[in-house]
């Protein structure tokens, strides 16, 4: 069937931002340049749009949307949010994710957020809009997630950052949907020092099971310096990885870490020189310093994402 609201990821001939949000245009040109990327497919943000309209919210977002500021952003997001979660996906865009997740044939997917005003060198919105991991491969479990994502858009903290920054707040809203990793290794890139802003450095962070203990923050995870221009380690530092996060039958689920999993580095030499090498080539394609998430299963490096380290000057 021809799609109007669903593109494959390795199918994308022209990624455009405003159709496939930050998160989602910059895995489309990863994937095109031949990173591991998971595979799957984006719901676009003529996708939120349609829905909008199908269940007659445009106006009444609208309205809300230019009522908010820092006193009432609580009440008017909750209040955006709900009529959000209890509208109805209309079926053409429902027909499409079930066709797509028949093409796609996994077993368990990540649905995650992928605002349109995401991302970019100007704005960085890490960590405000909302991600599902391991939900069931199955159209009732995904179009609730894929509904839940749209409404993240009025997180309150998204919110409360579009208007410190003075950003539109109905830009659009695309989804991803990925087979799931179930990670062994997972951690967080940046190509510079994000506080120092020193471009040779290298910082690589790591930890057991899924990501999500790291970027929500649960744990302290394992802290490698590299100087980028020889790959030779400058500092590394053992993380208190106390928990991890693991797939469970739906879902995720924490776990405490066995007491070897928190006296042992995560990556090996080997595996920690193969990561640097894979994100210094991501750093190149992007042209600016990134913050890049990946993940090891089975001795494969994946790239679930990677934006630009927005508190670095832009210099052109």
């Amino acid at each position: 069937m021809d799609m109007m609201f669903i593109r494959f990821l390795n199918e994308i001939k022209e990624p455009r931002v405003s159709e496939l949000g930050g998160k989602g245009y910059s895995l489309t040109i990863l994937m095109k340049n031949g990173f591991n990327v998971p595979k799957g497919f984006i719901v676009t943000s003529q996708a939120f749009f349609r829905f909008l309209e199908g269940n007659k919210l445009t106006e009444k977002i609208e309205k809300l949307s230019s009522e908010i500021n820092e006193g009432n952003f609580q009440e008017k997001s909750r209040e955006i949010r709900d009529f959000i979660v209890n509208g109805e996906i209309p079926r053409d865009i429902s027909l499409e994710v079930e066709s797509s997740l028949r093409k796609l044939n996994a077993k368990f997917v990540s649905v995650r957020s992928s605002a349109v005003g995401e991302d970019s060198l100007k704005s960085s919105f890490a960590g405000l809009h909302d991600t599902f991991l391991n939900v069931r491969a199955e159209a009732s479990p995904v179009l609730e997630s894929i509904k839940k994502c749209w409404a993240s858009l009025f997180n309150e903290r998204a919110v409360i950052y579009r208007i410190r920054k003075r950003l539109p707040h109905l830009e659009g809203m695309a989804v991803i949907v990925q087979e799931m990793i179930p990670a062994e290794i997972a951690g967080v890139t940046f190509t510079a020092h994000p506080d120092t802003g020193d471009r040779k450095l290298m910082i690589i962070e790591a930890t057991w099971g899924l990501g999500e203990s790291l970027v929500s923050g649960s744990i302290t995870p394992d802290l490698y310096i590299l100087n980028k221009e020889n790959l030779e380690i400058v500092k590394k530092a053992l993380g208190r990885k106390k928990i991890l996060i693991v797939p469970s039958e739906s879902g995720v689920i924490k776990k405490e870490a066995q007491k070897e999993e928190m006296e042992e580095f995560c990556l090996s030499d080997k595996d920690l020189k193969e990561v640097a090498l894979i994100c210094l080539n991501v750093e190149k394609v992007f042209k600016f310093p990134q913050d890049i998430e990946w993940c090891i299963m089975k001795n494969k490096i994946w790239i679930l994402q990677s934006r630009s380290i927005t508190s670095l000057e832009v210099r052109t």
